[in-house]
């Protein structure tokens, strides 16, 4: 019953958080010249990741299953997994979306600091709790009623 109500709970909280990560990817600027993908240089960086970087961050975007860490806590964890469609002699597979992730929110030196995850998580903190109270709520219910 407690992993039944704490799971619910948490996924819910996890939903608005992914939400709102992806309303911030969406509202990312992408590093576009002319009409093409452009990397910037340490002179001019790029305002953003590639329209190819961003759609991967889009398609990567997930939460992973709920786990217990062996100390009381049930996690899941809002994060990216796989390549994207970039493909070169570095990254034959496309770029890794963790990394192009990490790039975009802390900046590099070819590439301006664009912190979607600390400011979607800043926005979504209210609204992921409350909406953890109510699936809580609504679970606890469906168990008294049952």
């Amino acid at each position: 019953t407690q992993d039944r109500v704490c799971g619910r709970s948490i996924y819910a909280g996890a939903a608005v958080v992914a939400d709102a990560v992806r309303e911030e990817i969406q509202a990312l600027p992408t590093a576009e010249h002319e009409g093409k993908p452009w990397f910037g240089t340490a002179e001019h960086p790029a305002r953003g990741p590639s329209p190819a970087q961003k759609k991967g961050l889009l398609d990567s975007l997930g939460v992973t299953p709920m786990a217990d860490d062996g100390k009381g806590f049930l996690n899941v964890k809002i994060g990216f997994d796989g390549y994207n469609s970039q493909k070169n002699k570095l990254w034959p597979k496309g770029q890794p979306n963790q990394m192009v992730a990490r790039s975009v929110e802390r900046g590099t030196s070819f590439m301006k600091e664009n912190p979607f995850m600390k400011t979607a998580v800043s926005k979504a903190r209210k609204r992921a709790k409350a909406a953890m109270v109510k699936a809580a709520e609504r679970e606890i219910e469906t168990i008294m009623k049952g």
